[in-house]
């Protein structure tokens, strides 16, 4: 059987500092009774030379055994715990037999040392301290009965104790193997629980559910980082102890209180911040009542939504495109081939062209109707936003050649990545980047065009602003101009940033327009984590 101290070092050692007391402490007491009864007539039968010259040194080496075990905490090898035990047996054989025998009653603390002994050392040295145990006991008998002429029954008695101390030994040996057993079940348990910890913690860190436990008083206990992005607060705010719930969502927790059956409706906790939907549920725990506070981010979803529109989308529009147009290209073509007629009056070609016109418009409109139902679902690709953006800053001068375009990458962000479909991050920046232009040739007589890469101090992810130098969009015109087919151009479609922001949901990335005033335009593109995933479309 392995020794207790190899088993488990660090509880073991605690129960020998423990034995190192009870030997200071013995050694200090046998002291003390010498003192005490060396004038009582008990004191008669003492061998006052072998009892001092033995309780003396075993005092010593038993205080500063304990100094040691104090000063230089430590698991001894089993060798010198053999050694101590020895010095044990043999300090109490000696006291015994300084004290009159076995019959003087020191020779009880016999049966703790072989206990202890079989809780520190090994199965077979632990048995065999109870037998050199046994035999100096024999051996002591004897000679008191040899050299003092004591009673035979010395030697009985002798022969009973040496029989206890082996029992003991044995019942101590078997106890302390059974609590060893139960010692490293409940340390392997201990371990798989504090793994398990670990994991739950991990993944609850790692989610992009915002999770929050609150308590009854509205201050949160435990907060993910999630949480703390979603809500618009520092992770190290979150993280304090018992840090007061922002003011909307405690109104949405005391409301859903009052109601539980109540569907809140998703809201920002900032200007600048995602939509976020708040969901609940109760929890009782032994600190009192608190409640599960999830904050899901919205855009997702509404990317779930939005699949299922684009999904009907697609096939109303493959229904009807055919219908609609078969007719418009007849009409293009009579139109054209009306143009090209001899006899057409010069009044009437403005009425052709009219009808020309108009027809390309419409056709433009389906195409981009077309381009909305089919092949959304992206297909996303680790990129690193920095290197991208250069190459995309390249292409779009070498297509607009007089433009003057800068990229400005701030310093955080240089290694920053996100996972998003290249081909639809191309278009909506082409689609915005072209607008850009067109506004900064109206208002400056010059195409110009500044793209800023960065890090959102708040949620710790990417950004990228794509800013103008025109005249920027009118108050009254912020909130519709992502509406589809709402355009301010005689010439356009309305539905350029309309898709734009369709295809940044359907890879997660917020596109909103901030408002900078006198200074034109800016459209910023709010990526997600990179390990994040859009959802795939449903099948059509």
């Amino acid at each position: 059987m392995p020794n207790a101290l190899a088993r488990d070092p660090e509880g073991s050692y605690g129960l020998l500092r423990v034995y190192s007391y009870y030997r200071a402490t013995l050694a200090l007491l046998l002291l003390l009774m010498y003192w005490l009864l060396r004038h009582s007539e008990s004191a008669a039968l003492l061998q006052r030379e072998l009892y001092l010259f033995t309780a003396i040194p075993y005092a010593l080496l038993t205080v500063g055994r304990l100094i040691v075990v104090l000063v230089r905490p430590r698991t001894p090898q089993p060798r010198h715990v053999f050694a101590m035990l020895v010095v044990d047996i043999g300090s109490q054989v000696l006291i015994t037999h300084a004290s009159g025998g076995i019959n003087g009653g020191f020779a009880v603390l016999l049966m703790v040392t072989t206990g202890a002994a079989a809780v520190f050392v090994p199965g077979q040295i632990a048995t065999l301290v109870a037998a050199l145990t046994s035999i100096a006991v024999l051996f002591e008998a004897l000679w008191i009965v040899v050299r003092q002429n004591a009673p035979v029954g010395e030697v009985f008695s002798a022969g009973v104790l040496g029989v206890l101390l082996f029992a003991s030994s044995i019942l101590v040996q078997r106890l302390a193997l059974r609590l060893q057993r139960s010692q490293a079940l409940a340390n392997q348990q201990s371990r798989e629980l504090g793994e398990l910890q670990q994991l739950n913690q991990l993944i609850v860190q790692r989610m992009q559910t915002g999770i929050l436990l609150v308590g009854s008083d509205n201050r949160v206990r435990i907060a993910n980082h999630a949480a703390a992005r979603l809500l618009g607060t520092g992770e190290h705010e979150m993280a304090a102890a018992d840090t007061s719930l922002p003011a909307a969502i405690g109104n949405a927790l005391d409301a859903w209180r009052r109601n539980p059956a109540r569907l809140l409706a998703p809201f920002k906790l900032r200007e600048d911040g995602p939509q976020v939907q708040l969901s609940f549920a109760r929890l009782d725990s032994a600190a009192g009542e608190a409640t599960l506070v999830f904050a899901e981010d919205f855009t997702r979803i509404a990317q779930q939504a939005q699949q299922l529109k684009l999904a009907s989308l697609g096939r109303l529009t493959a229904s009807i495109a055919h219908e609609i147009r078969n007719p418009l290209g007849s009409i293009s073509h009579a139109a054209q081939l009306l143009r090209e007629s001899t006899d057409l009056p010069a009044d009437d070609h403005r009425l052709v062209e009219i009808v020309i016109g108009n027809a390309e418009r419409t056709n433009e409109v389906i195409e981009s109707v077309l381009t909305l139902s089919r092949g959304q679902q992206p297909r996303p690709e680790r990129v690193q936003l920095a290197v991208w953006l250069q190459r995309f800053a390249a292409e779009l001068r070498q297509r607009t050649h007089d433009a003057r375009i800068e990229v400005d990458v701030a310093e955080p962000a240089a290694e920053a990545e996100a996972s998003v479909d290249p081909t639809h991050l191309r278009q909506v920046l082409q689609n915005l980047a072209e607008n850009g232009l067109r506004y900064s040739i109206r208002a400056t007589g010059m195409p110009s065009l500044d793209l800023r890469l960065d890090i959102d101090a708040r949620t710790g992810l990417p950004v990228l602003d794509v800013h103008d130098h025109g005249q920027g969009v009118p108050p009254e015109n912020v909130d519709r101009i992502f509406e589809p087919f709402f355009t301010t151009e005689s010439t356009g479609t309305g539905l350029g940033l309309y898709l734009s922001r369709e295809l940044c949901e359907a890879s997660q990335i917020r596109l909103e327009y901030r408002a900078e005033a006198g200074s034109g335009g800016c459209f910023r593109l709010c990526f997600p984590h990179p390990e994040r995933r859009a959802v795939p479309a449903p099948a059509t």
